[in-house]
């Protein structure tokens, strides 16, 4: 068979053009790459050139052009961080879609048009199904317009979907609280902390959970993350101080008045002891009590809902296994100076918790 000229050039051309497409694809991905890494670094601007610099080898990069949204969110542009995500989300681009309707939301949110954001995300749901980024958004922005019951149902969906993200645990244990279903908070705040025990957060949560625990006194609340101090309380019924008496009837199957006994009983026990001197002593004391007050709870009955299906019988394998003291202190190395040390001195330790607690008894 004779292969003609023409054929010849045709398969070199096209083998040079393969091999300048996939050079091209390996630069755009290495442009990327190189701003994210500034984005991370807060260097914003120098992140935006670079996924310009992408998309000017293809500008119809949806992933450069997303970047670039994240950016100028993250810079407080709110309207360029509009118009980028808007450009993704027409693309219907089913990765990057969630991501672009959130930072959209977002961005109106700031400009001043929470109703358009709300009315975006469930355009979002509508056309992506239940989706862990519009849920949680959603959440988020019912949270910020201080309904709490809307906050509560779209955080619960968010969890459903995807128990590995921390900030919505974060938000449900806000919400909780908000609602005044402050046993509930405790857990879900431990859950965030399992999951982020050491960002500034973490350690603004650690001192509400300590408060909603009645172990610390202070007539100031704890800062929140999500939104601003003022606009904290939201709910007349909550509680940061321990002098106050927080809600004890019951809700949702759990008689609160016996948490809270159980909490005053063991730190009235400790004023005996040089213990009550020791915060840390107390917290993991007055916890180990709450514990043990929702499992006899736990068996009481039909409890149906989350957190008697998930909450109670997660952390109550942790406080019956030899690793609570180490859960006690991985919670806490953000707030305690003296868990951070331990945490470093003893490693390995700590680095079997983390095993455990990922794989579980099946290690």
């Amino acid at each position: 068979m004779r292969i003609t000229t023409s054929l010849i050039a045709f398969i070199i051309a096209s083998f040079l053009f393969q091999a300048y497409s996939d050079d091209q694809e390996s630069k755009i991905k290495e442009l990327i790459q190189e701003g994210v890494a500034l984005h991370d670094e807060g260097k914003y601007e120098q992140a935006i050139e670079k996924y310009q610099e992408a998309l000017k080898l293809n500008p119809s990069c949806v992933q450069a052009t997303y970047e670039i949204s994240l950016s100028y969110l993250a810079m407080q542009d709110f309207e360029n961080a509009s118009i980028f995500s808007t450009t993704v989300i027409n693309t219907q681009d089913e990765h990057l879609s969630p991501g672009a309707y959130a930072v959209k939301s977002e961005a109106l949110v700031e400009m001043g048009h929470p109703e358009e954001a709300l009315a975006l995300l469930h355009e979002g749901l509508g056309k992506l199904g239940d989706e862990y980024l519009l849920h949680f958004n959603m959440a988020l922005n019912y949270y910020k317009t201080k309904n709490i019951d809307k906050t509560l149902e779209h955080v619960k969906k968010a969890i459903d979907l995807d128990k590995s993200h921390s900030g919505a645990f974060l938000l449900y244990a806000y919400a909780l609280k908000d609602k005044g279903l402050w046993v509930q908070s405790i857990l879900s705040m431990q859950m965030f902390l399992l999951l982020e025990p050491d960002s500034k957060r973490s350690k603004n949560a650690f001192e509400e959970m300590l408060q909603t625990m009645r172990i610390k006194k202070t007539d100031k609340p704890a800062e929140r993350s999500f939104i601003q101090q003022q606009m904290m309380r939201t709910n007349e019924n909550i509680s940061h101080n321990p002098e106050e008496i927080p809600p004890l009837s019951i809700e949702e199957g759990l008689n609160r008045n016996l948490i809270y006994q159980a909490i005053t009983t063991t730190l009235d026990s400790l004023q005996a002891t040089a213990a009550t001197e020791d915060e840390f002593t107390q917290f993991c004391a007055v916890n180990r009590s709450i514990m043990h007050v929702l499992q006899k709870e736990s068996l009481n009955g039909n409890k149906q809902g989350i957190f008697w299906t998930f909450y109670i019988p997660f952390f109550s394998h942790i406080e019956h296994s030899s690793f609570y003291d180490t859960f006690c202190r991985y919670i806490s190395v953000s707030y305690y100076p003296e868990s951070l040390a331990w945490w470093h001195q003893n490693t390995s330790t700590a680095e079997n918790f983390v095993t455990w607690f990922e794989k579980g008894d099946n290690i």
